[in-house]
C-alpha cells in the first residue's frame, strides 16, 4: 500500500492536538506541551507496531515538530515528546 509519510505525520500531529484539546480544554497547545503519539495513533489510523507509524513519528522529530523528552514519572512504556514552535506552525496554530 502506498502512503505519504508527511501526510501521516501531519495526521498524527493533528490527532495529538485534538487529544490535548479534549483533555485540557482550558490550556491551549503551546510550545513545550507534552504529547504522547502512541495514545492517539490508532485513533488516526496508524498502528504503533508498524513501520508506517515509526516513519511518521520520525518525520515529526526530523522536521523539528517534536522533541523526545526523557522524564521520570511518565506512563510506563509510553514515550513523551514536546511540541515545538515548528510543530505549531505545521498545525497552523501559530
Amino acid at each position: 500500500m502506498f502512503y505519504e509519510v508527511d501526510k501521516d505525520a501531519l495526521t498524527l500531529l493533528r490527532g495529538m492536538k485534538e487529544h490535548h484539546d479534549h483533555h485540557n480544554p482550558y490550556t491551549p497547545l503551546s510550545e513545550g506541551t507534552r504529547l504522547a503519539p502512541e495514545l492517539v495513533a490508532k485513533e488516526v489510523g496508524l498502528d504503533t507496531e508498524t513501520l508506517r507509524y515509526e516513519r511518521a513519528l520520525r518525520y515529526l522529530v526530523r522536521e523539528g515538530a517534536l522533541v523526545w523528552e526523557e522524564r521520570l514519572g511518565s506512563v510506563p512504556g509510553v514515550e513523551s515528546y514536546q511540541v515545538t514552535g515548528r510543530g505549531l506552525k505545521m498545525l497552523g496554530a501559530s
